[in-house]
């Protein structure tokens, strides 16, 4: 199902790409570009859900992290571009709470977060070689998770919708080579883990028996650095 829908999306996305450069065929300004970025992605991750007493599970955790990421897209207008982003954030660590009044704590592991974008950006004002740009846009985060407390544990690798909002100041080298200093903030969407009790394997008695329910939501602010290449 997690293919599935990926694909899909990916396919959604290319087509919108396509649709929007060919309703821009008939401007001198349409040209096509890459363009790669790096940057830090400064992530707050909130829990919920209910453990098996049933304790609400409550509190956040912050980490820092690395982004990476890859670009193709489309110069359709002098002010206006699309494209197809595909990201990759490390691994991150949370601790939150668990049972209350007691040491139990979460440890979350979410494993290579990847998020594929289609993503709109507007570039009103061109000042010289320099030109400011807000950005939106839509598509799919996802990635291992997996949360334990000593007594409960459980894993997820499901897909989630993810939805971002963009803002920066551009610069052009040359009219092909331009570089780019953003802030992004994204909302990596929800996730739910079944929990189950830690420490048993298949075929244990109890297995696979509901422990409760962990929730998390994943947002970022994101300081980026681009280059992109037009041809």
């Amino acid at each position: 199902m997690k293919k599935i829908y990926i694909i899909s999306l990916l396919g959604a996305c290319i087509a919108s790409v396509i649709f929007c450069s060919s309703a821009a065929l008939a401007s001198d300004d349409l040209r096509f570009y890459v363009e790669g970025e790096v940057g830090g992605s400064f992530t707050v991750f909130d829990s919920g859900g209910l453990n098996d007493r049933p304790f609400k599970n409550t509190g956040d955790s912050s980490e820092e992290t690395l982004i990476t990421g890859i670009h193709f897209g489309a110069e359709l207008f002098e002010f206006l571009r699309a494209d197809i982003g595909l990201n990759h954030r490390n691994d991150l660590d949370f601790t939150t709470k668990s049972v209350p009044s007691s040491s139990l704590v979460y440890k979350t592991d979410i494993e290579d977060i990847y998020t594929l974008m289609f993503s709109i950006y507007f570039e009103p004002v061109h000042y010289k070689k320099f030109t400011p740009y807000i950005g939106a846009g839509v598509g799919s985060t996802w990635s291992k998770i997996s949360t334990f407390d000593r007594a409960v544990e459980g894993s997820s690798d499901k897909a989630s919708f993810a939805w971002q909002a963009e803002a920066g100041i551009q610069y052009d080298i040359t009219q092909s080579l331009t570089l780019k200093l953003g802030y992004r903030y994204i909302d990596m969407g929800n996730f739910n883990v079944h929990l189950r009790e830690a420490g048993l394997s298949p075929g244990d008695y109890g297995y696979g028996e509901s422990q409760g329910k962990y929730r998390g939501e994943l947002t970022a602010n994101e300081v980026i650095f681009g280059i992109r290449y037009s041809f």
